[in-house]
């Protein structure tokens, strides 16, 4: 049994490599500096005293969207409060509130959070006009300028009654300024006219990071994360950085991953976390590549099995179909015999059956997420084509992700585990 406590680690900080931003968060981004100018742009008329700017950011998830801005809001609070400038900044993580109403009450506690300190609950009860007049109080109690930043935003879909009303909100005695940060680029162009122009002041976008850029980002973090490791030119931190236990090829492999899969700087720095980690159970000296390529292949493996564990019942169904004809011998199903096997699983499980061409959406959705594999055969001249499909997982990685399933965990064990052994 291990010990807890060790001395013989390669790590100097661990919270320098975790990428929970509530962990540790980067007092500088040099990879965005452009977008951090556009941001500095948007927030300075509140730091001169004039009517702050609206603003849309956007971009995928983990480009420094959040990051960049608690950076130059926190600056502006600085500035704000060294200058005796009446500014106060809000910040509501829109994340799970799929509707206007479930933002409103946390804008309304955040709002008095910010009055009162932490602890005060949640509003409910009320209708949409009272949380808005409520709303519309707390502002004007707390007066001079107030920046509201709604993070992830497009949570409220279709629902944009609080986008709208704050839109044109004109509280006594407040400069309000809205800032939504959304990962959805389409998310803009389906709001309201109305709300589309007066939110859109400003649009700052953060494309994703490209490999070099990935490089940089994993060379600060390991300077600062693992001992014997550093650089010495700022601007340069990847190609000037020395370490005893990082091999060469360790980031760019860590990098062209991540830059290949999304651009994602969170994930890039969570497989090299990972990587990291695995080297140090070890109790290897050095991180590799090889330890890069293993973090990968079991963060993708984790990756798919919360997927297959959080599918909605009918993907479910539509993944079990493919299991079935695989465990059984059929090798590339056709999309019809496939739908002949769900909907005899519909009947056993008791659950509403749908049409083929809702089933083979069912089936492509897993394609794209990579559980399946999809292949597009002619059937013959004049005949069209059809689609096959095969698992891209093993067998035992569906049945031990669904078993848990409330609907679906007897059936798994009593008629698929079966036929599998």
């Amino acid at each position: 049994m291990r010990s807890f406590g060790g001395d013989d680690t390669i790590f100097a900080d661990m919270d320098r490599l975790n990428p929970n931003t509530q962990t540790y968060q980067p007092e500088t981004l040099p990879e965005r500096e452009a977008e951090l100018n556009n941001l500095h742009s948007t927030l300075e008329p509140a730091a001169q005293g004039y009517d702050p700017i609206n603003a849309f950011v956007y971009g995928p998830t983990g480009q420094g969207k959040t990051v960049g801005i608690s950076l130059k809001t926190s600056q502006l609070q600085r500035y704000a409060d060294e200058h005796d400038k009446d500014v106060c900044v809000v910040h509501v993580r829109c994340k799970g509130m799929e509707k206007s109403y479930h933002v409103m009450t946390h804008l309304i506690k955040a709002l008095r959070e910010k009055q009162y300190g932490p602890g005060e609950e949640l509003p409910s009860g009320h209708p949409k006009k009272t949380l808005f007049e409520m709303i519309i109080s707390e502002l004007e109690a707390i007066g001079g300028t107030v920046i509201v930043i709604l993070d992830e935003i497009d949570a409220i879909g279709n629902d944009d009654y609080v986008l709208y009303e704050l839109s044109r909100a004109n509280p006594e005695g407040v400069r309000l300024s809205l800032i939504g940060i959304t990962n959805d680029y389409r998310f803009r162009d389906n709001l309201n006219a109305d709300v589309r122009s007066s939110l859109g002041e400003d649009e700052i976008e953060f494309a994703p990071y490209d490999a070099n850029q990935l490089r940089n980002i994993l060379a600060r973090r390991a300077a600062g994360g693992l001992r014997d490791t550093s650089f010495s030119d700022p601007d340069n931190p990847f190609e000037t950085l020395e370490s005893d236990v990082l091999a060469d090829d360790a980031i760019p492999l860590a990098s062209a991953y991540a830059a290949q899969d999304s651009g994602d700087a969170r994930e890039a720095i969570k497989l090299m976390f990972r990587a990291c980690r695995f080297a140090d159970e070890a109790g290897e000296g050095a991180v590799t590549a090889e330890h890069v390529q293993e973090a990968h292949e079991y963060l993708e493996r984790a990756a798919v099995e919360r997927g297959i564990r959080s599918l909605p019942m009918q993907r479910a169904l539509a993944l079990l179909t493919v299991t079935q004809a695989t465990i059984t011998g059929t090798k590339a199903a056709e999309t019809k015999d496939l739908h002949d096997i769900y909907q005899v699983f519909c009947n056993d499980v008791d659950a509403n059956t749908i049409s083929e061409r809702r089933f083979r959406d069912k089936l492509n959705d897993l394609a794209d997420s990579g559980i399946l594999t999809k292949e597009t055969r002619g059937r013959g001249q004049g005949l069209g084509k059809t689609n096959r499909y095969e698992l891209d997982v093993k067998i035992e990685t569906v049945l031990d992700n669904l078993e848990p399933d409330s609907r679906l965990g007897d059936f798994v064990e009593e008629t698929l585990r079966p036929r599998h052994k």
